[in-house]
């Protein structure tokens, strides 16, 4: 009969033999996004999208501030969320046109955001999670005559400045 300790050590070593099976999980080097919720409370509004990223080289350290990184460049912000309206049944981006009309001469209203380095220590740097980005003072126009039916567009970009795919939330109705 064996002894506790030689089952101890008989089971540690099946663990370990199974865990050294296991396949880090992969995914492609592009950031992949996902909706996965919207919710307002008042005149701000909480956006929630998922991400993978196979190298997990996701987020911006402060001090990253030279080219392509510097403010005011493309670049500076890695996630953009573009606000848009449907309009007499077709989805427009959102301007800023005081008349309230999305004239194409305006600027469009988006919501440019940088967030912090997040890339994993160790050997595998693959990352999944969610990113909630709180859209604030309004998560609407209120200039627009069409703000009761909105949607965004959301991209996120790496270190390597590879886009994710361009994700479209759901309808949201106000």
């Amino acid at each position: 009969m064996f002894n506790i300790t030689a089952k101890i050590g008989i089971v540690f070593l099946f663990m370990i033999n199974l865990l050294s099976c296991l396949k880090p999980e992969s995914y492609p080097e592009e950031p992949i996004i996902e909706f996965v919720d919207f919710s307002s409370s008042s005149d701000s509004g909480t956006l929630t999208f998922s991400f993978t990223d196979g190298d997990g080289d996701i987020g911006l350290d402060q001090e990253m501030l030279d080219y392509p990184f510097e403010p005011g460049n493309f670049y500076h912000h890695n996630i953009y969320i573009t606000y848009c309206e449907i309009m007499n049944g077709e989805l427009v981006k959102g301007t800023t046109d005081p008349d309230g009309e999305n004239a194409i001469i305006f600027d469009t209203v988006f919501f440019p955001y940088r967030i912090e380095n997040i890339t994993p220590s160790g050997q595998n740097k693959a990352l999944k999670g969610s990113i909630s980005v709180v859209l604030e003072p309004l998560y609407f126009n209120p200039n627009s005559k069409s703000n009761d039916s909105i949607k965004y567009q959301i991209m996120l970009i790496d270190r390597k400045l590879n886009h994710s795919n361009l994700l479209t939330s759901p309808l949201i109705t106000r």
